[in-house]
């Protein structure tokens, strides 16, 4: 790169910064990115931020606007707009050369502040299916995407459902994968013992867990009712949820913890809090299950398999870009609890033959999801829509 050539300047507009796929998506490629090329900047358009330090800490600087997320009434009405015109300012102020946005509201408010700001470039970062979204939703975002520099999706999974929901032409969205850090995330036995004493788990007991959000989309219950059945079968097996507890219409935690005390399993299945050191966490389980109906590329999906935990996952297009059934993990039907019990009875009763699964799903995601692949082609992309 010339001596004389400035710093890509790139702004991220997102919610909020909580313990999600989305932010920590954000925290690394702000976080990876090359210092002497780029200069970043983060606006958290809620300013309910529990992982502010978290981007604080490695130099990233946030900006809050403390805004709310959706129109209640005319007072939200009047806070959004102020929001916004306070935003198209602190674009301006910071000489924003590339704003990129993150889910539908940060999209909607962000590259229609940025037109005002005279921001020159937009990307619009897909991190999911969205199958929710309203009608209007996908009818904002046609109209926007002619203001749009590069619409990315997480996974070609996300790309083809947008092509086909949103009719604009396939070569206006582009698919790059997320990432995870390869050397973070590693099979562990020290942080195994101490994990599983910490959570009272016997040697003689599988544990099962699953790292997401207890939300509908994400459908824990199917994992509840599937260990029900293995339960009364006789199987050994302790189940831990690690989810994020914020209020949304999917949150799911109150649904969930009553079908976990309709079975009586309140000894056996546990909703725990969200964990700074997740990868330890990771290399304590012997199956990661991911019951989800919906999802972009889950990082969670990589980073178990990374730490050496068989994958356990519904059949849904994003997880099957993980995983290859049989060969780097297992997949069952989505939505179907007895199908789910099928699968973990049969990863259980063979754990002999789980040790080739391991290794190859770890060469598999190390090769597919690396962080050089990951930085390169966000960095070219920066590059070329500057």
């Amino acid at each position: 790169m010339p001596a004389s050539r400035t710093k890509i300047r790139i702004g991220h507009l997102l919610t909020a910064l909580w313990p999600g796929g989305l932010e920590r998506f954000v925290l690394t490629l702000a976080d990876s990115l090359p210092a002497d090329e780029f200069e970043l900047c983060i606006y958290s358009w809620m300013g309910d931020d529990p992982w502010l330090e978290e981007f604080r800490q490695r130099g990233i600087p946030v900006r809050q606007l403390n805004a709310p997320n959706r129109i209640t009434g005319p007072k939200s009405l009047l806070q959004i707009l102020r929001a916004w015109c306070e935003l198209v300012g602190m674009l301006r102020d910071d000489r924003i050369e590339i704003l990129q946005t993150h889910d539908f509201f940060p999209s909607l408010i962000g590259r229609t502040a940025s037109l005002l700001a005279g921001v020159s470039r937009r990307v619009s970062t897909l991190h999911n299916l969205y199958s929710w979204w309203p009608d209007w939703v996908f009818a904002c975002n046609r109209l926007l995407a002619h203001r749009t520099d590069a619409i990315v999706c997480v996974s070609e999974s996300v790309r083809r459902y947008f092509i086909a929901r949103e009719g604009l032409p396939p070569d206006r969205y582009r698919t790059i994968l997320n990432s995870v850090d390869g050397e973070h995330f590693v099979p562990d036995a020290s942080r195994r013992t101490s994990i599983r004493q910490e959570l009272g788990i016997a040697p003689d007991e599988i544990l099962i867990g699953s790292v997401g959000s207890i939300t509908t989309r994400k459908a824990q219950h199917l994992l509840v009712e599937a260990a029900s059945t293995l339960i009364a079968e006789g199987h050994r097996i302790q189940v831990r949820f690690w989810g994020a507890n914020r209020a949304n219409p999917q949150h799911a935690e109150q649904e969930v913890q009553a079908r976990i005390a309709s079975l009586g399993l309140q000894s056996q299945v546990q909703i725990l809090p969200p964990r700074q050191d997740i990868e330890a966490v990771f290399a304590a389980l012997d199956i990661h299950c991911m019951t989800s109906v919906a999802e972009g590329l889950s990082l969670a999906s990589i980073e178990a398999v990374l730490a050496g935990a068989i994958a356990v996952y519904s059949d849904i297009g994003p997880f099957q870009e993980v995983v290859e059934d049989g060969l780097t993990g297992f997949l069952f039907k989505s939505g179907d609890s007895q199908d789910l019990a099928r699968v973990l009875r049969r990863v259980m009763t063979d754990p002999a033959g789980l040790v080739g699964v391991r290794e190859k799903a770890r060469d598999a995601a190390m090769q597919r999801f690396g962080m050089d692949r990951f930085v390169s082609e966000w960095s070219t992309l920066y590059r070329s829509i500057r």
